[in-house]
């Protein structure tokens, strides 16, 4: 909910072309006046400012194809690239060819509540489309792209948005206003700080497709058979029947052969239930623009969760819930999308919303066994058997966490998975904590261009 805010303005201001009150903001004023000598967003990119387009339901599939970049899936500074689809690829190669974008160019949201986040296009993934919601920017340079990612991101960009968007149905800046925006101009003082970004940002994604590559080869290694596909016909027997769930999925054969290759003859453990608990919903009316990030089923991206989210919530809330989230938890998602996974990364306070639930393991090898389980085809036949629909949305029963088994570690399974997932966790991390600790130098120089920018 946004805030409501006073301010007065001289008449002198006041412009017939708009008359709504956060044009006249004192603050976006400041920033406005102060910027005025700035290059604008248009003499700064290379091209123009090309937008995208959705393709109709039937050119996107489950298995094959380009990936396609929804604006939910872009945060700032990093494209979430466990929430891509796949579209044509005829279709993205002539239809919609104007909005193709390659590794180290710019995102840019433009609609909604996901309005003015920038993320770079990662070097993992050659080439990808995105929606009608977000436009695409080319610079000279990656270097380049770096600095503009960070500027677009920037508390005083934010600022400037705020003073920019029209309102239709909708927050929205079309293309003329990007191209419009004032930017911080570039200059080589920077060059040593986004090169090192940009190097840091290649760790992050390549750090990010190797955990991708361990959990697949699980699956291969122990010929996890589910599939994410709809069946429409098998047949159960009576006696088989629980009347706690007859959903048919609770039931598929390809649900119970994945969870018995794993379970069955072999010694295993359930969760520390005295360690697992659900997060809290604190209501609209208790977000804020900053303060404590308030975690939703969206925030989580890239195995971990977004920590510059869109809703925030008072320091109150963490004495009054007690959620006590800490570096290494688990986190996992039980409405919505059941099954989204994340290993909290970032000793940092946040509160989780209702929809996702924290684990935390009772040591290091069990964190990252119970992180490969629930994100492999294993956990996933967990999480279809024990989702119900409520209304409209996905909701995963209760009886999950004590139908949930995990099997014991053995040597195999701690030198083959569980040490290369700690040793790319700790990989990805240092990646995270050089880009923020850039960011934040590079924002600092904006408003105070005398800061020493070695690190």
């Amino acid at each position: 909910m946004s805030k409501l805010e006073t301010f007065m303005t001289s008449p002198i201001k006041l412009s017939a072309e708009s008359f709504y009150p956060r044009n006249y903001n004192p603050t976006y004023l400041f920033v406005k006046e102060g910027m005025s000598s700035c290059p604008m967003m248009s003499q700064y990119i290379v091209g123009d400012i090309k937008g995208g387009s959705t393709p109709p339901a039937y050119f996107f599939y489950k298995d094959h194809g380009i990936p396609f970049i929804k604006t939910s899936a872009v945060s700032r500074h990093f494209i979430n690239v466990n929430d891509l689809q796949l579209i044509n690829k005829d279709f993205h190669s002539k239809t919609i060819k104007r909005s193709i974008t390659y590794p180290y160019n710019i995102i840019y949201t433009m609609t909604g509540k996901f309005m003015g986040k920038a993320a770079m296009c990662p070097p993992t993934i050659l080439e990808m489309n995105m929606s009608q919601n977000s436009v695409v920017l080319c610079t000279a340079s990656p270097k380049e792209a770096a600095f503009l990612t960070i500027y677009l991101n920037s508390q005083i960009n934010k600022i400037q948005v705020c003073g920019t968007y029209s309102i239709t149905k909708q927050k929205y800046m079309n293309q003329g206003k990007i191209a419009n925006l004032k930017v911080m101009k570039y200059d080589s003082k920077y060059d040593t700080l986004m090169q090192e970004y940009i190097n840091t940002f290649d760790i992050y994604y390549y750090s990010i497709v190797r955990i991708q590559e361990i959990i697949s080869e699980f699956n291969k290694d122990y010929h996890l058979s589910f599939k994410d596909e709809t069946q429409f016909g098998f047949v159960v027997k009576p006696s088989s029947f629980d009347k706690r769930m007859l959903v048919p999925n609770f039931y598929r054969p390809d649900v119970e052969e994945t969870i018995a290759i794993l379970s069955d003859g072999i010694s295993t453990i359930g969760f520390d239930i005295e360690n697992l608990s659900k997060g809290d919903e604190i209501g609209s009316i208790n977000y804020l623009n900053e303060g404590i990030p308030f975690i939703k089923t969206s925030d989580i991206i890239n195995f971990d969760v977004d920590y510059e989210p869109d809703c925030y919530c008072s320091e109150a809330f963490l004495s009054q819930l007690e959620q006590d989230i800490k570096c290494g938890d688990i986190i996992f998602t039980k409405d919505g999308k059941p099954g989204e996974v994340a290993i909290i990364q970032e000793d940092n306070k946040i509160i989780i919303s209702s929809g996702l639930v924290k684990y935390r393991a009772r040591n290091i090898d069990e964190r990252y066994w119970v992180f490969l389980l629930l994100s492999s085809k294993y956990g996933e036949s967990y999480f279809k058997k024990w989702f119900v629909i409520g209304s409209t949305m996905l909701h995963l029963r209760t009886d999950f966490f004590d139908a949930f088994v995990i099997p014991e570690i053995t040597y195999d399974i701690k030198t083959k998975y569980i040490e290369p997932l700690k040793q790319v966790f700790n990989k990805k991390l240092d990646a995270y904590l050089k880009i923020a600790k850039i960011k934040t130098l590079v924002e600092e120089t904006f408003t105070n261009p005398a800061i020493d920018l070695n690190i």
